[in-house]
């Protein structure tokens, strides 16, 4: 049985899978799309030690991740995302 502990960042780390697998072109959602995909490809301290902390090991998972889950944004993902940097400049 997991802790209540455990199950918070199971949340976290499934929230972050599900956002960095987001499909759709809503600005919103594509910034959490990068930041999630950045958070776990990126060897995050913050990653690293909410898997240590359930056991498993944050290479190991994250591999997994990657080649499991669609993380690549689509041209009409990256176009929006253009519009979006674009129009802060």
């Amino acid at each position: 049985m997991m802790t209540s502990e455990e199950r918070f960042l199971t949340a976290i780390l499934t929230q972050a899978v599900e956002d960095a697998s987001y499909e759709g072109n809503s600005k919103k959602y594509l910034k959490h799309k990068v930041a999630a995909t950045n958070w776990i490809v990126s060897n995050d301290p913050e990653y690293q030690n909410y898997c240590k902390m359930l056991g498993i090991d944050p290479a190991s998972i994250r591999n997994k991740i990657l080649k499991n889950v669609n993380m690549k944004l689509s041209k009409p993902q990256t176009n929006k995302l253009k519009g979006l940097n674009e129009s802060r400049i």
